[in-house]
């Protein structure tokens, strides 16, 4: 690897993700020069679009969503008319089944069948008595919130082919940032009323409906 002569770079970056970048263009805004180390060929993380045979992918599936006004400045200022808002479909397929994400409770219900629906709510409220304690991995903070069937069923599958690392070596913390406030009770709330918040009226970013996309990918 190449390293720049010294004290030509003020800060070094680690990783050509949207914050890496993003940083990097806040520093050279203000006359600061930045080197950011990237381990890939490719600009993006996880966050990138690849093209194959004509079509456009994205790497597992992103959004933009955030509650700083000063960040989704900083996308418009980017990407200008590119920058458009689109409305969210998300499905999981399980069983021969597609259903609705965020949670409908008539899809949900006539997709897992009463058995296996009378299941999972049997093993979420198993999960309220009998907590894991303490919560150390994203297993435990999963399973306490949504039971443990329905973690085996879509959350641990899911989560292992995407990061590569088994749930339960993932700490809890991590799992609290990817899925905050939300939960079996949250995702039924939100199944019956359309709230898309907590009971105290915080926006659950897992169940917006909207979100802002670059028109061709990132």
């Amino acid at each position: 690897m190449h390293f720049p002569p010294k004290n030509k770079h003020q800060t070094i970056i680690i990783g050509a993700g949207p914050a890496g970048l993003t940083a990097a263009y806040e520093l050279h805004k203000r006359g600061r020069p930045a080197l950011i180390l990237e381990a890939s060929d490719t600009v993006g993380g996880i966050s990138q679009t690849v093209n194959y045979r004509g079509f456009r992918f994205d790497i597992g599936g992103h959004r933009f969503f955030s509650k700083s006004e000063y960040v989704n400045y900083i996308w418009r200022e980017i990407l200008g008319d590119d920058f458009i808002e689109r409305p969210r479909l998300s499905r999981i397929y399980y069983r021969g089944h597609f259903f609705d994400y965020p949670l409908k409770a008539f899809n949900a219900l006539s997709g897992l069948g009463a058995t296996e629906a009378v299941r999972v709510m049997l093993s979420y409220l198993k999960s309220q008595l009998f907590p894991n304690q303490p919560e150390a991995t994203f297993e435990d903070w999963v399973s306490n919130r949504f039971g443990k069937r329905l973690y085996r069923i879509f959350f641990k599958t899911y989560t292992e082919k995407v990061w590569g690392i088994p749930c339960g070596e993932i700490s809890a913390d991590w799992a609290a940032q990817r899925i905050k406030n939300l939960s079996l009770k949250e995702a039924l709330r939100n199944a019956l009323f359309s709230a898309g918040k907590t009971e105290n009226g915080e926006i659950i970013t897992t169940l917006i409906e909207k979100f802002h996309y670059p028109r061709l990918g990132p």
